[in-house]
């Protein structure tokens, strides 16, 4: 029977809107205590936007406290995007609770990443006077464990999680009713009696163990065995990084012949053996995110050479799952630990995905029967400028959206994303929600996994009705097909790729939104890249935009000044794959600007002075890319910076065929010597960069036997000169940039 409310004229009751990440944090604990600890009565609910409190104060100074201490004190993985407060009709609270859960039209609420294990589960995992949780490798609590990997939708309760088929004994379920401990309201809470249970198996499906699988993935491991280890976001696979032999075999299986490999170190102690860190990269290895970051080598204790090879560089990170802890706690030296799929392809993360994907690359598997709904990358990041540069956007980010700026306007807006590297982006109301990585959009594996995220965000989203799509002119990229077919009667607007990383550019760094007024505010942008479909039907690559706002359209207006000389790229995409004949392409043109020179002394040439490609290249198919090049047969037109740099890499003797995106460039960055302030001449026509000239003087270089890591640095140097020189000549041409 409903209690008579009996209003009470010295009583206010406030209802307080709070919008952002408030939901799987421990916020509405957090409210409970903090509602009890300041004798308020009321209570609060998790919805679809955020949550909602109640809560009854004597006077708005009272209410005012409540929420500088809701500010002051929330749950550290949380974050408070906006607090709305009304007056509402009194209601006769006799004391604070948590209600039920309730769903709101037209709404959406922010999800949390998942979280890397707290510090106080790390204790509870260790503790062997806890007998529910010692040595339990899904230990978690408000403050870290699985979110958005479980969750199947919105609002997050355990009954719409992949955890709803593990019921809780008696001891967890205390837990969670227990507005004073850190499980209350926990909803992947679980136990060694009641949850998800670990186990081994090898290639053939055939359980190894169940009683002690750790210990026997830790002794697999030390014999030099190569394990798939289920992980948040799916499968990882894992070795010893100190162990030749066993990377080779994963090289070899995985085929991955030169990329380099991600490194997990027990702790930072261990880490700061093999790598300098800083101490905003500490900040952000140690964070609930726990990313993999890019870290300098140094020569105190290394690791396996294979592991990364000439890179000076390692992605490295820290455990982040009691499971990843556990293992540490039985091994002295840091695993690689790679994503487990199959090259190019996403991640495999049900059990029976990651025997059938990834028998021939793993050994055993140390896996479990907690669903992973969402698949979720490590995420990777490099620090620079004292600023988190995300490299790969998937667990601990995704899917926290972006906040822009006002004045979106109130379509929804779905941007499908590029071939390679593939994430999607949702526009709603003012938020750009960015998918986890995708992969390349090459595989039908892939493409079904874009169309499966894609439907989960929607519904996670509460996104009923797309007003507009956005793809990439590029008529044969896998995103672009799919917006053309699946969106049959929405509007669609095509958006060439170098304009799109520039808009992204000023989006994500609010370039344009401090002048409002100010149509004639203008940006300079620089698109330097590998590929990208242009304007004119194209390979373009090395663009330099002035993009100037039009308010009265709310749009950008992008304008074409520049970019490196026009030619050929003999053989179109195997040119991409195979650096060297982009760089038969360059000398080929050098060669013929000297005097008296023909064809033939050019295979003379180009085996004398480079010998090297006698090994990498037959006369035959210099013939067929000199014939390319002059008639244009099968071969684009192109102003790539990316066949630039494979060309320079390639005649150093880097890179001739690449094994992953970008190496050939990635190699030449690598060797470049620091502290080097020479560079080449640059000649800029028109905005228009003679790369030739560059190139040619890199081969006077060569000649002169100057060192390859000399020659990068100048190399490296004279692009740099050239953007100051061209953005000098843009602001004195070209007003108000």
């Amino acid at each position: 029977m409903q209690e008579k409310i009996t209003e009470n004229k010295n009583i206010i009751l406030y209802s307080i809107n709070i919008s952002g990440i408030v939901q799987g944090v421990g916020f509405r604990p957090f409210i409970y205590k903090l509602a009890k600890e300041n004798n308020l009565n009321g209570s609060i609910t998790n919805t679809t936007e955020g949550v909602i409190i109640k809560v009854s104060v004597k006077n708005k100074k009272e209410l005012s406290v409540f929420i500088d201490k809701i500010k002051k004190f929330k749950p550290s993985p949380s974050l408070i995007e906006k607090i709305e407060y009304r007056k509402i009709p009194q209601e006769n609270f006799q004391d604070f609770a948590i209600e039920k859960s309730i769903e709101t039209d037209e709404k959406f609420q922010l999800i949390s990443p998942d979280l890397a294990t707290c510090q106080i589960c790390i204790e509870d995992i260790n503790n062997k006077e806890d007998r529910r949780r010692y040595y339990y490798p899904f230990t978690n609590c408000t403050n870290c464990g699985p979110r958005f990997t479980i969750i199947k939708k919105m609002p997050y309760d355990r009954q719409y999680t992949t955890m709803l088929k593990f019921e809780m004994c008696p001891d967890c379920k205390k837990e969670y009713e227990n507005p004073f401990d850190r499980r209350f309201h926990a909803q992947p809470n679980a136990c060694k009696i009641c949850g998800p249970v670990l186990s081994i198996i090898d290639n053939t499906g055939k359980t190894v163990d169940f009683q002690n699988p750790i210990l026997t993935a830790a002794r697999l491991l030390k014999n030099g065995f190569i394990i798939g280890i289920k992980s948040l976001g799916g499968f990882q696979i894992a070795c010893d990084a100190t162990n030749d032999d066993a990377i080779l075999k994963l090289r070899k299986r995985k085929n991955r012949p030169q990329k380099p490999f991600a490194v997990m170190f027990k702790d930072m102690e261990t880490l700061n053996k093999y790598l300098a860190v800083s101490i905003l990269e500490q900040a952000s290895l140690t964070s609930s995110s726990a990313p993999i970051v890019l870290l300098k080598k140094i020569k105190f204790m290394s690791l396996s050479k294979h592991v990364s090879y000439y890179n000076k560089y390692e992605g490295a990170m820290l455990p982040y799952t009691p499971l990843h802890h556990l293992l540490f706690n039985n091994i002295d030296f840091p695993l690689v630990m790679t994503s487990g799929n199959i090259s190019e392809e996403p991640i495999a993360s049900e059990n029976k995905e990651a025997l059938f994907e990834l028998q021939n690359i793993c050994d055993y598997f140390l896996t479990h029967n907690r669903d992973i709904y969402s698949k979720y990358d490590d995420s990777v990041i490099k620090i620079f400028n004292d600023n988190e540069m995300i490299l790969r956007r998937a667990r601990g980010y995704a899917p926290y959206p972006m906040k822009l700026g006002p004045n979106i306007g109130n379509k929804v807006i779905l941007a499908v994303g590029a071939q390679e590297k593939n994430t999607f982006c949702i526009l709603k109301k003012n938020y750009a929600i960015i998918s986890q990585h995708i992969g390349d959009m090459d595989s039908a594996e892939t493409l079904d996994f874009f169309k499966i995220t894609l439907d989960n965000y929607k519904k996670l989203f509460n996104i009923d009705k797309i007003d507009l799509i956005l793809y990439d002119k590029h008529p044969d990229y896998a995103a672009t097909k799919f917006a053309k077919h699946h969106f049959r009667n929405s509007k669609k607007i095509e958006v060439q790729h170098h304009k799109a990383h520039i808009a992204g550019v000023i989006a994500e760094n609010r370039l344009l939104e401090e002048s409002e007024n100010q149509e004639n505010d203008r940006i300079l942008g620089f698109a330097w890249d590998g590929t990208g479909y242009g304007d004119d039907g194209k390979v373009w690559g090395s663009e330099i935009f002035i993009v100037q706002k039009i308010l009265s359209k709310k749009e950008l207006n992008f304008e074409r000044i520049g970019h490196i000389k026009e030619k050929y790229m003999p053989g179109g995409e195997i040119t991409i794959k195979k650096p060297y004949r982009m760089a038969v392409s360059y000398l080929y043109n050098y060669f013929t600007n000297q005097a008296n020179n023909s064809k033939k002394d050019f295979f003379n040439y180009i085996f004398s002075q480079f010998p090297f490609y006698k090994k990498i290249i037959e006369p035959e198919e210099i013939d067929i890319i000199i014939k390319q090049i002059q008639t244009g047969f099968n071969s684009p037109i192109t102003t790539s910076m990316g066949r630039f740099f494979d060309s320079v890499s390639s005649i150093l003797n880097l890179t001739h065929i690449v094994s992953y995106e970008g190496e050939a460039a990635i190699h030449l960055e690598m060797i470049c010597q620091e502290n080097i302030k020479d560079e080449y001449q640059v000649e800029i026509e028109d905005f228009v960069i003679d790369d030739y000239f560059i190139f040619n003087q890199i081969i006077s270089d060569l000649k002169n036997n100057v060192a390859a890591p000399i020659v990068s640095a100048k190399f490296h140097n004279t692009l740099a000169r050239a953007v100051l020189n061209i953005s000098a000549k843009a602001k004195k041409t070209l007003a108000q940039i």
